[in-house]
């Protein structure tokens, strides 16, 4: 009889233990996929340089009416186009969901525990705050390549 109260609570334990990794790799899922595209979608053209930004070029919209379309015939292009983005928009939240599902179920696979031991986390918090010190703190200092006053050569 203990035998099978035994195996049955081994078996209660296993099932929870699976529960939560596949809740694990549903939120991991869906909180990457959201990233992901909030991300892709989000992203700018190439990046301007200082001088851009600080001295702006003046737009200058000439207007020929060989320009101008009729409003009708824009109207299904515009539609089509929209179909289409969503279309994608779907198709690549679907495949970084797939991507982060993968990615989830594997990060479950992972010892976290033995990696992130008391000393491991100790050295990772001294090399984040070593890096903040140098990106922002030696700038200010010291003159470095990658200080405030460095822009970009065009």
């Amino acid at each position: 009889m203990d035998t099978i109260k035994e195996t049955i609570e081994v078996k209660k334990k296993h099932v929870k233990k699976s529960i939560l990794k596949v809740v694990a790799v549903a939120v991991s899922t869906g909180l990457l996929a959201v990233g992901a595209v909030a991300a892709l979608d989000n992203l700018q053209g190439p990046g301007s340089g200082l001088s851009q930004v600080t001295e702006p070029e003046p737009v200058v919209l000439d207007i020929d009416e060989a320009d101008m379309t009729d409003e009708s015939d824009s109207g299904t292009e515009d539609e089509q186009q929209e179909k289409k983005r969503g279309f994608f928009s779907w198709l690549k939240i679907w495949f970084y969901g797939v991507l982060t599902g993968i990615a989830g179920f594997f990060a479950t696979k992972i010892p976290w525990r033995k990696i992130f031991t008391k000393r491991n986390l100790i050295i990772l918090l001294v090399l984040v705050a070593v890096f903040l010190c140098a990106k922002y703190l030696l700038p200010q200092f010291v003159d470095v390549p990658w200080g405030p006053d460095v822009t970009k050569a065009e």
